[in-house]
Formats: structure tokens, C-alpha cells, sequence
């Protein structure tokens, strides 16, 4: 019993050190560095990209506002059912309104992605890079 109890604590240590490592390992970021087409129909094209990159914002951030009203339509409802469903006042104590949603953000990866694309058939080139943003060393 006592050595399985050593081993444990052993095996407790490894993984608190593995997971300190791992904590503090650099994070990093693509940053796309662009050159524009030379001729003047793919500048010109370029400002479709632009325009279709906007959209693709404004979808995204419609989608995370939805999702955001959703979620709070979830909470006062489930709000409301358990008040419902409480027999007497001093159930009612229970019935929590938990009413963080959690911060969501939109999602643009995808339109980064479309935008790349689009700007290299434009005729211009994408070049992506890793940098380091956070416990760089």
C-alpha cells in the first residue's frame, strides 16, 4: 500500500513539472505579409477581396451575436422553468441565474483564408510567418 501510495505521488510530480513545461511553452501567430499585383486589373481586383473579407467579418460577428442571444434566451428560460417547477418560496433560493454566456468571440479564421486565396488570384503573393506572441524566449 505504501509503495502504490509512493508511486502515486511520484507519478503526481511528474505530471505537475510536465505541465509547468508545457505552461510556459512560446505561443505563436501566423502574420501574412502581402505584395500587390503590378498591373492595374489586379489592384483593381484586390478591392473585391477587400470587400468580401468585410463580409465575411460582418457574417461572422452576426453569428456571434446570435449565438450570445441564444445562449441568454437559454438561461432565462431554464430560469424561468425552475421558478415553474419550485413548490414553495423557499425553493425558489435554488434557482440560480447563471447568466455568464462565456465571451464569444466571432470566428474570422475563415475569412483570412478566403482573403489569402483571393489575393493570390489576384495575382498577388501571400507569404505567412510565424512570431511568437507570448513566453517567447
Amino acid at each position: 500500500m505504501l509503495d502504490s501510495y509512493r508511486l502515486f505521488n511520484r507519478l503526481l510530480i511528474f505530471l505537475a513539472i510536465i505541465l509547468m513545461i508545457t505552461a510556459c511553452a512560446p505561443v505563436y501567430r501566423t502574420v501574412y505579409d502581402y505584395s500587390p499585383p503590378q498591373d492595374a486589373s489586379g489592384r483593381q481586383c484586390l478591392n473585391h477581396c477587400l470587400h468580401m473579407r468585410a463580409m465575411c467579418r460582418v457574417a461572422a460577428e452576426q453569428q456571434a451575436n446570435q449565438e450570445r442571444m441564444i445562449c441568454q434566451q437559454q438561461i432565462a428560460f431554464n430560469y424561468a422553468m425552475c421558478i415553474a417547477a419550485a413548490k414553495v418560496d423557499a425553493a425558489h433560493v435554488s434557482c440560480s441565474v447563471n447568466t455568464y454566456c462565456g465571451d464569444r468571440q466571432p470566428d474570422t479564421s475563415q475569412c483570412q483564408a478566403e482573403y489569402n486565396l483571393c489575393y493570390q488570384n489576384c495575382g498577388g503573393m501571400v507569404k505567412g510567418r510565424q512570431v511568437c506572441v507570448a513566453f517567447c524566449q
